[in-house]
């Protein structure tokens, strides 16, 4: 019974995308103009029910990262990073905490600052970026209801070129101890509280920005 539950969950427990919400900075003027794409990460999850963990396999979101492509030595500029809209599924997530985002800046550009904008539907629920190496991680303590769609902060992050090179930006984390998306969970069926935990699958390595310097 554990493995069947411990499947049904694996196939229903899907999350979309969104933008975000909550002003933690104010980063300085940017310069240069902004180009949008939009990538889709693969993960790496696992979750746990009834003290027995399960992989949850084929798991992706999309995310919209906008970023000058070009920029002059010292010039300072904003790269955002806006995650689609997130669906956890009512019927495996009654609630949901300490819910986490990582990305990877590269350690070339210097930081001026940054900030979280947007958001909706994330009713008391506030948000703040934590810094961990060159990954800025995203995150509430605060519950979220499950079966609610809702979204979660875009990252606006300001930096100083350097003399040459690129600006790259990626998905951060590296491992479950070190996750790149997911949240707490608390089971309606079992009423306890579990990790939802994926890491972005380093066999499909994903980059989301790419600014020369120039």
């Amino acid at each position: 019974m554990k493995k069947k539950s411990a499947a049904g969950i694996a196939a229903a427990l899907s999350v979309s995308a969104a933008t975000a919400m909550l002003s933690v900075a104010s980063p300085a003027s940017a310069t240069g103009s902004g180009t949008s794409t939009t990538s889709t990460v693969g993960y790496v999850c696992q979750s746990r029910y009834e003290g027995e963990w399960f992989p949850i396999n084929g798991y992706s979101r999309d995310f919209t990262t906008t970023a000058p492509a070009r920029v002059f030595p010292g010039a300072a500029f904003n790269v955002a990073f806006d995650p689609a809209p997130v669906f956890a599924l009512g019927e495996h997530n009654k609630e949901l905490t300490d819910i986490e985002v990582a990305y990877k800046v590269a350690s070339q550009a210097k930081v001026l600052g940054y900030k979280l904008v947007g958001g909706s539907n994330l009713g008391s629920a506030s948000f703040h970026v934590e810094r961990r190496g060159t990954d800025f991680v995203v995150t509430s303590p605060d519950s979220i209801p499950g079966g609610v769609e809702f979204d979660l902060p875009t990252l606006v992050v300001t930096l100083s070129a350097p003399s040459k090179g690129t600006v790259t930006t990626a998905p951060g984390g590296s491992d479950f101890t070190n996750p790149s998306f997911g949240w707490n969970r608390l089971s309606p069926v079992s009423n306890q509280w579990d990790p939802f935990q994926c890491y972005a699958n380093p066999q499909t390595p994903v980059v989301f920005s790419t600014t020369a310097v120039g």
